[in-house]
């Protein structure tokens, strides 16, 4: 018992053709002097009544809500991530952070002693490191 897609898509664009042609009367009627319907007319309501943001031009009515596409236009995009603040970000800053505990991995003091050894100048007797 179902339309079909083109049938319905066709049916709907022929309702906002005729909405469209309504809007141009409703102008001319306001040119005229009379009531201003456009600022009283009903809004674009999604599938739980709420109104649609941004959506003055063209609409879906029925079943042609739920076509392929167009049901992504009714549901709200997920809120970016909370951004964190500076003492969240002050949290995970530290010693090893600035670099206090590289002379404990067992990597950096062996490879300052090669490259030492290849300028030619070792730690002198009693130099600390530091």
């Amino acid at each position: 018992a179902g339309l079909g897609e083109f049938r319905i898509r066709d049916l709907n664009d022929e309702i906002n053709k005729l909405l469209r042609e309504k809007g141009h009367w409703e102008v001319r009627i306001k040119e005229l002097g009379g009531p201003d319907y456009g600022k009283v007319g009903p809004k674009m309501l999604d599938h739980e009544g709420k109104e649609v943001p941004g959506n003055r031009g063209y609409k879906y009515f029925g079943a042609a809500k739920d076509l392929p596409g167009v049901r992504e236009l009714f549901e709200k995009e997920p809120l970016p991530p909370p951004r964190k603040t500076r003492a969240e970000l002050m949290k995970a800053i530290d010693f090893e952070y600035y670099g206090y505990l590289d002379e404990d991995d067992g990597v950096i003091v062996p490879l300052e002693q090669e490259y030492e050894k290849k300028l030619g100048r070792g730690r002198q007797p009693g130099e600390r490191r530091g």
